[in-house]
């Protein structure tokens, strides 16, 4: 029962979430709380903060979205429904976020870190300087993104992983593309996800993002809160297996971090959760 509605909720799943969820910004905050020790901390450390904020902050609004919509109108009632298509948008976005944080900083090498979040950058730089600047504000903020763009091509130009490259990927860099030489299912596999689930379970997320006709006929079709609650906490089921994964992650990135995790009573919950390609083979194996 919930809100005077009848339908069944999976309240061991949702528990899971709220220790998991209060790990993460443990984890976070402790290290954000760090005073700083003689150089200033390189700038991809800041980076990374504000990508693990950005996914924390996508992964509570999934789990606030997983509750009735108070909104009411004449013809229909507050709390009639669940929004589970924007939790599997937002599910989509908590996932890709987490591929790119592993993408740019868990890289090979030192080298490779430096080049995937310079192009990272650049590129961003390079999108804001196409928007269009209608303010004398807008176009200050496109002047110094042209700047910044400049002087980041300059760096990324003399790096042996750009000269390395044939003359369209370097095109594409130029033009303020990153993603010149992977995949999503290729950083999916790096990150340690099982390929033919991500091959499944992404294109379903992404056909929420893009209207697709299934979407439409999913929605129209879970009339019930029931129905509704089913398909929500499915995608949060997946945010769950994305915070298992981003857990171990960043304590790897981070001694305090992780000395927060190794101390939580939610470490079992994050082993659980920290679903790779090996403990999902059986599912797949015929």
């Amino acid at each position: 029962m919930k809100n005077g509605n009848l339908y069944k909720r999976d309240e061991e799943l949702e528990s899971e979430f709220n220790a998991m969820i209060g790990l993460m910004a443990e984890m976070i905050t402790t290290q954000a709380m760090l005073p700083p020790m003689g150089q200033m901390p390189p700038q991809w450390s800041y980076d990374l903060h504000d990508l693990s904020m950005k996914l924390f902050k996508h992964l509570c609004s999934s789990r606030t979205l997983l509750e009735p919509c108070p909104f009411g109108t004449p013809t229909h009632r507050p709390f009639g429904y669940i929004d589970h298509s924007s939790i599997a948008v937002l599910t989509r976005s908590s996932i890709e976020n987490y591929l790119v944080m592993h993408w740019i900083f868990k890289a090979e090498s030192d080298s490779r870190r430096e080049f995937n979040h310079r192009i990272w950058v650049y590129s961003g730089w390079k999108k804001r300087t196409k928007l269009f600047a209608g303010t004398p504000e807008a176009r200050e903020a496109t002047l110094h993104a042209e700047e910044n763009a400049a002087g980041l091509l300059s760096l990324i130009e003399t790096s042996p992983i750009y000269q390395g490259y044939d003359s369209e990927k370097r095109k594409k860099v130029r033009k303020g593309l990153w993603d010149v030489d992977w995949t999503w299912k290729d950083l999916a596999k790096e990150a340690g996800l099982h390929h033919t689930y991500f091959a499944s379970i992404y294109p379903y997320l992404s056909g929420y993002t893009h209207s697709d006709f299934i979407s439409a006929l999913q929605v129209g079709q879970a009339k019930t809160l029931q129905d509704q609650y089913m398909l929500g906490v499915a995608s949060i089921s997946t945010n769950l297996m994305i915070l298992g994964h981003f857990t171990y992650f960043y304590a790897e990135m981070f001694p305090t971090a992780k000395a927060v995790l190794e101390k939580s009573a939610a470490k079992a919950l994050v082993d659980r959760w920290h679903l790779r390609a090996e403990d999902m083979n059986f599912l797949y194996e015929k």
